[in-house]
């Protein structure tokens, strides 16, 4: 009986399909500027109806914005990147990440879609000085669409340990109103 050595095409089939590792990011605009969110760390996107004011809360936190149940802090990403703040518009979002067990929102000027990166395409973020927005950063990629660069926003990033209780309290569910009418 003449058995034929199959296996062996199929390893070299297999070695000719390589396997790229990806990436999922929500891609959006800020200021004109791509900026992506890792997918692991989105909860949910929302529309912005309203942001209610909370008093002391740090200058680029405008407020917390009711998300269902939920009355989420959100950061301005416009604010945070030192960058012309605008009204909230109709195109704005509301990217809301978990930290640990905390929500918290990054309000956007547009959310484009998700887009899956190759990991080797992801490079380190740029070593600027400590005021430039690259310390929100964990890294960057080069759009092949339109050849522009965007950068990978870390939510846990925006905000120190000193404002993160500034925004939630000291080991306390955040200080936001019990009751927001809409």
């Amino acid at each position: 009986m003449n058995i034929s050595n199959n296996y062996k095409d199929y390893d070299e089939q297999e070695e000719k399909e390589q396997v790229i590792e990806t990436r999922r990011m929500l891609m959006t605009i800020v200021d004109g500027k791509d900026f992506a969110i890792p997918f692991e760390d989105i909860v949910e996107v929302s529309r912005i109806k309203e942001i209610f004011p909370v008093p002391e809360f740090p200058a680029y936190v405008p407020g917390v914005v009711k998300v269902g149940e939920y009355a989420v802090p959100a950061i301005d990403a416009r604010a945070r990147f030192g960058y012309e703040t605008i009204p909230v518009s109709d195109r704005s979002c509301l990217v809301v990440t978990k930290d640990e067990d905390k929500r918290i929102g990054i309000i956007v000027d547009a959310v484009k879609r998700f887009r899956d990166t190759a990991v080797d395409d992801i490079m380190p973020p740029p070593q600027l000085n400590s005021e430039a927005f690259s310390r929100y950063i964990t890294g960057m990629f080069r759009r092949t669409t339109n050849d522009r660069i965007c950068y990978i926003i870390s939510p846990k990033l925006m905000y120190s340990l000193t404002e993160r209780e500034d925004i939630f309290g000291k080991d306390e569910e955040p200080q936001m109103p019990t009751q927001i009418e809409l």
